[in-house]
């Protein structure tokens, strides 16, 4: 199973924000929402904000003198980052063989890399380190977890729930750069994929987004148009302003759709729980005439498809993302130790889903009919020691999942 992984690589700098280290550099920044970080004092209200309402955000930094100013302010432990290598590493865990775009592969970030990994080199692939140069791409993750205490002159609160700030400077992943050698790999092999998994829209800046839009979507035409079976998922991101997300969805050739409920919400008409969720999924499916669209959240996932795999199939491979998020959560490891303890407002959701009419599945339920509408819980790490990259592991598995049973049906 060879499938495409693009378009960002990157390492991440991981830091867990502790109350009193927030309460000592923020005695007078205000919370608030940022387009962009220029100063450390836009770092700190983009991070308050997201401590006080338990949101996630990534914000592009706007210079490189910036991004040293914030590396020197913490200190960190260093991850593999970025959404198609992550996705990449998780697909080669499993079993099946991705070729990632990697444009910029320094050595400590191939190693970190499962071996599976392929990466263009010339005429041909190779294992991660033996592609690997000087170049580093760092993204900077500020992650907190629920019940952390905030003291300042201005305020007192409590984190509601376990979430992250990213903080990237990245020209290159900003771009959404491709490596020559991928690139080309990619156009003379396209045949020999099964699929592609998409990402990194969000990290484009709106200053002339749509230039860089449209190069990429002219690329993913292209190997639709040389294979069209070629099985594409895209997905989304926090994007600068929804004007982006908007057009990208409209343009972009791709048969599923992935989000989180934030980013559903900048394109959707959202209320809280499950029933919104499950009606916007569909009814953004419907406007963008696409196969499936799913919606991964911290206490579910679901999708709703058309013209697709069965949907008790679906439902398998949902739980199977479920769990693969998990294990990342509890292990930091696709392959660590299972996760059994369900999430009680996924579990609740799931059995208001069957009182309305779904068929329970395995831990989840489906419901058919024009479409199908999928559900399962999602798996409750009480202490996770990691936050960030977990949708992107629940993609990749799920997306595995799928592509099995594609393969099933012939």
């Amino acid at each position: 199973m060879k499938v495409i992984c693009a378009y960002p690589a990157n390492l991440d700098a991981v830091h867990n924000v502790s109350g009193e280290e927030i309460s000592l550099h923020c005695p007078q920044v205000e919370p608030g929402s940022r387009e962009s970080i220029s100063s450390l004092q836009d770092l700190f209200a983009a991070l308050l904000l997201c401590m006080i309402t338990g949101s996630g955000e990534e914000l592009l930094i706007e210079k490189e003198d910036m991004a040293r100013q914030i590396e020197k302010t913490f200190s960190w432990r260093y991850r593999l980052g970025g959404n198609a290598a992550i996705m990449a590493d998780v697909l080669a865990h499993l079993g099946a063989q991705p070729v990632l775009n990697a444009p910029a592969l320094s050595r400590r970030m191939a190693a970190l890399l499962h071996p599976g990994v392929r990466v263009p080199l010339g005429k041909s692939l190779t294992e991660p380190l033996p592609a690997a140069d000087d170049q580093e791409m760092l993204h900077f993750v500020l992650q907190f977890s629920e019940g952390v205490t905030v003291v300042t002159p201005r305020s007192r609160f409590v984190t509601p729930i376990d979430n992250r700030l990213i903080a990237t400077y990245d020209p290159l992943n900003s771009r959404l750069a491709a490596a020559r050698d991928f690139e080309s790999y990619c156009r003379r092999n396209i045949r020999d994929f099964v699929g592609a998994l998409i990402s990194g829209f969000h990290l484009v800046p709106y200053a002339g987004f749509e230039e860089i839009f449209g190069q990429k979507i002219e690329q993913i035409q292209s190997w639709k148009d040389l294979h069209p079976e070629l099985y594409v998922h895209a997905e989304m991101g926090s994007f600068q302003k929804a004007v982006m997300m908007e057009r990208l969805m409209k343009l972009l050739p791709a048969d599923s759709l992935g989000l989180n409920e934030d980013e559903l919400a900048m394109v959707s008409q959202l209320e809280p729980g499950w029933r919104s969720s499950m009606d916007a999924a569909a009814g953004l499916r419907e406007r963008l005439g696409i196969s499936r669209v799913a919606v991964h959240t911290r206490d579910y996932i679901l999708s709703v498809t058309k013209d697709f795999i069965p949907a008790e199939k679906e439902v398998e491979a949902l739980a199977k993302g479920a769990e693969a998020a998990a294990m990342v959560a509890a292990t930091g490891n696709v392959s660590g130790t299972a996760v059994n303890q369900v999430n009680p407002a996924g579990q609740a959701a799931a059995e208001e889903f069957c009182r309305e009419g779904a068929r329970p599945w395995g831990r989840g339920a489906f419901q058919t009919g024009d479409v199908s509408r999928c559900l399962v819980p999602a798996l409750l790490v009480s202490r996770p020691n990691f936050t960030v990259g977990l949708g992107d592991t629940t993609t990749a598995a799920i997306f595995y999942q799928e592509i099995l049973a594609k393969e099933e049906l012939g």
